[in-house]
């Protein structure tokens, strides 16, 4: 009976709790979780000292630390539900049963001419821990170049020294406390417990071609180039999100977790018209999409971090009128804040790939499904259920290397990620998403290659004034010169370098995406125009900067220019995207924000609220917006 229950499990059409090994990462109730109306009563305000908006890779992390404080009364308001339990969220394999599932948010760009009239999936985690719960857990830092060219953008006190010490308080890493290490934080940080046949191979012909062997890449005492395995978050062979940092203050009297709160507006009171307007609460809907509208109300002295996402923050932002006026008045919503960088700079790393047959069948579909069928191997699951060790722990693509396209590049502008699995589609979201609904890959391997520091710019504009509409995602990929382009067409032609290494000798097939017909730059070109995909790190549309920068949001204290009383702490604040996947920034980022809040705190004179910046001379619009429906802002 157990294993026909995981049989039924893996091929996805029950999810069940496993009863034999005890979770390393989550025990019983998670937190003392709000999600129903049952909870909330009007007629007895509730005042809060901190409302943080969303409960995933940032929110996590500041709920933990300004709760710690007891005297800090802290509110977490998540959309979504609490997937800590599932395990389509708990085993690192089972990735493919996540996407498009109830914990992403599902969104998608918008049709570009620049790729060839296609639009890119955008997976977003929808649950608390946010999008560390659907993630691939590479733990990726960039390098400390990454962080002086934050500093270099108006970001000051955000440079290596100052980040590296917040990146260490967060992590447990499995060799210890060292200069560069945590050892003793709430993510764990270790290199996966299995190794395919292919990714031997892989790392045997990366040598085999003279790159050099890198063993720690978030290491900057040396430089980020080169291959080898990444490090993941992962403890005992299952995933660890940020829903640690909510375990560890479960306890905590003074933080109350609100799931299915789905925030529709920041409540500002005050002057937008060349005053100052506070944030004094939020709106939300309790319940999610269609339930009763509440109010969370600040407490004086008080502060609304918004950490929903480089998506969802500057959504949020434009709903409650900050950003752009334009924008604001084509949607009937009042000015309260003029901001034109609210949404602007967005920023992902693209992807392509390059997939080959396997004249052997060891490739990872072959280790986790019984005999080339749709069923699971039941050793495989033995293995992951008693000892967390098996196929069923890897996120597939754990090894691999960062490299210069050109001799020229300061940094590394491509990251290479070795998947020891044949791609049944040119675009590697797509084909997990095959993988997830059933289908099986044949044997193979797939170098997916990345621009990890691409120079295209997109934005976040609203479609409609409802809180409940998915926003406009555009411009997100080549849209800037041909660096990027030029760099996802040299990485297909170094992955099939790479592939006619001897190494590969004993195992390579034919070639089938993009296929052997092409060849020239100008069908290169065309192949990465028409399958670019999404890595998923998403950053930069709401970006610090300095008071000179005119499309800076925030202060370097993350500050909402011009706004009293909030701040942005999430991936939208970082000025530049960094060289490598960007959960690890993310919680950096919530780390050095929350030690920032309580030491002005404990000063008891918080700074001045930043001057916003001078916008560029508008033409008169002789425009008088209508009122926004009580329905569409959530009051």
């Amino acid at each position: 009976m157990f294993l026909a229950s995981q049989v039924s499990m893996f091929v996805g059409r029950s999810l069940v709790t496993p009863p034999a090994r005890p979770s390393p990462s989550y025990g019983s109730a998670l937190l003392r979780l709000r999600g129903g109306q049952a909870e909330l009563d009007n007629n007895k305000p509730e005042e809060w000292d901190y409302i943080i908006v969303g409960g995933g890779a940032s929110g996590s992390v500041l709920a933990n630390r300004l709760s710690a404080d007891p005297s800090n009364r802290v509110l977490l308001l998540e959309a979504g539900g609490d997937a800590s339990r599932s395990l389509k969220v708990r085993i690192p394999a089972m990735l493919i049963k996540v996407l498009r599932s109830d914990v992403d948010w599902d969104f998608n760009t918008e049709p570009c001419k620049k790729l060839n009239d296609h639009s890119v999936y955008l997976c977003r985690g929808k649950t608390l821990g946010g999008s560390s719960c659907t993630n691939v857990q590479l733990y990726h830092r960039g390098s400390s170049a990454d962080y002086t060219s934050w500093e270099q953008a108006g970001a000051t006190g955000w440079g290596p020294d100052d980040v590296l010490p917040y990146f260490c308080k967060s992590e447990r890493y499995h060799g210890g406390a060292s200069k560069y290490h945590g050892g003793d934080g709430p993510i764990n940080v270790e290199e996966v417990p299995y190794v395919n046949p292919l990714t031997s191979i892989f790392l045997e012909a990366a040598g085999e071609l003279g790159f050099r062997k890198n063993h720690d890449f978030n290491d900057w005492s040396t430089p980020q180039e080169g291959f080898g395995r990444y490090t993941v978050t992962q403890k005992n062979g299952e995933r660890v999100s940020t829903t640690e940092f909510l375990k560890a203050a479960a306890d905590r009297p003074n933080l109350e977790v609100r799931t299915g709160a789905h925030v529709t507006r920041l409540n500002l009171e005050g002057d937008g018209d060349g005053g100052e307007p506070a944030a004094t609460g939020v709106s939300y809907l309790a319940g999610g999409e269609g339930g009763e509208p509440v109010v969370a109300r600040l407490a004086p002295r008080g502060e609304v971090l918004l950490a929903a996402g480089a998506v969802q923050s500057p959504q949020i932002l434009m709903l409650s009128g900050v950003g752009s006026r334009a924008q604001l008045e084509e949607h009937g919503i009042p000015v309260r804040a003029e901001l034109e960088g609210v949404g602007e700079g967005l920023q992902d790393h693209p992807a392509v790939l390059v997939s080959f047959q396997s004249k052997k069948a060891c490739s990872l579909t072959d280790h986790i499904r019984l005999w080339g069928t749709s069923l699971p191997n039941p050793l495989t699951l033995l293995d992951w259920f008693v000892r967390g060790k098996g196929a069923l722990t890897t996120v597939a693509c754990e090894q691999g290397g960062f490299f210069r396209t050109r001799p020229d590049r300061a940094q590394p502008d491509l990251q290479m990620r070795f998947v020891p699995e044949r791609s049944m589609s040119p675009d590697g979201m797509n084909s997990l998403q095959k993988m997830g609904a059933g289908s099986v890959a044949k044997p193979g391997y797939t170098f997916q290659l990345v621009a990890c520091r691409p120079q295209a710019q997109g934005r976040i504009k609203l479609r409609d004034a409802s809180p409940v509409s998915k926003p406009v995602v555009e411009g997100l990929y080549l849209t800037k010169g041909r660096a990027d382009l030029a760099t996802l067409r040299e990485g297909v032609k170094m992955a099939r370098g790479l592939c006619a290494a001897k190494a590969f000798d004993e195992v390579r097939g034919e070639e089938l995406f993009p296929g052997k017909d092409v060849t020239t730059d100008e069908e290169i070109e065309r192949y990465v125009r028409s399958t670019i995909h999404s890595a998923n790190a998403l950053t930069g549309s709401c970006r610090m900067g300095d008071v000179t920068d005119p499309m800076a949001v925030l202060d370097p204290q993350l500050r909402v220019r011009g706004v009293r009383a909030l701040r942005v702490v999430d991936a939208s604040a970082i000025p530049k995207i960094t060289g490598g996947q960007t959960c690890a920034p993310t919680m950096m980022i919530a780390e050095k924000a929350a030690d920032l809040i309580l030491k002005e705190k404990a000063l008891e004179t918080p700074l001045a609220t930043p001057p916003p910046p001078q916008p560029q001379q508008q033409p008169a619009v002789h425009f008088q917006p209508e009122p926004v429906p009580a329905a569409a802002a959530g009051a």
